[in-house]
């Protein structure tokens, strides 16, 4: 029973000292372990929930342009607010023809339309002013 006190009172003195306080004793000019004040960076959190059926304006620049079928434009987009964080995806457009005259490294305002939960089409797109 004496040696179980014994290793209590080394562990218990050891994890004081570990977190800086006296062995002996926890004092004002010893007063433990300290918070760290650094400054936090934020964290982006994603869109949670399900957007509302709807355009919602967007930004970005074009790394893919497929004029196959019906046409598709790959952006790496800001934040569509309400939809989706930034990242870079191929979206279907409405009418290809709207892609005439962008072209891969453009710098884009678009329109996404939503619908469905299933659905995202661009609508409308134009180079950036």
């Amino acid at each position: 029973m004496k040696s179980k006190f014994i290793v209590a009172v080394t562990c218990a003195a050891a994890l004081s000292f570990a977190w800086g306080a006296s062995p002996t004793a926890n004092n004002a000019s010893n007063p433990g372990p300290r918070l760290s004040t650094a400054a936090v960076t934020p964290v982006p959190t994603p869109t949670t929930g399900t957007p509302k059926d709807g355009d919602y304006p967007g930004k970005g620049v074009v790394t893919k342009i497929n004029l196959q079928n019906q046409g598709s434009v790959e952006l790496d987009h800001e934040e569509i607010k309400g939809v989706m964080a930034p990242m870079r995806m191929e979206f279907n457009v409405s009418d290809k023809k709207m892609l005439d005259g962008i072209a891969i490294g453009d710098k884009v305002d678009f329109t996404l339309r939503y619908k469905d939960h299933t659905e995202t089409t661009i609508v409308d797109i134009k180079k950036a002013q």
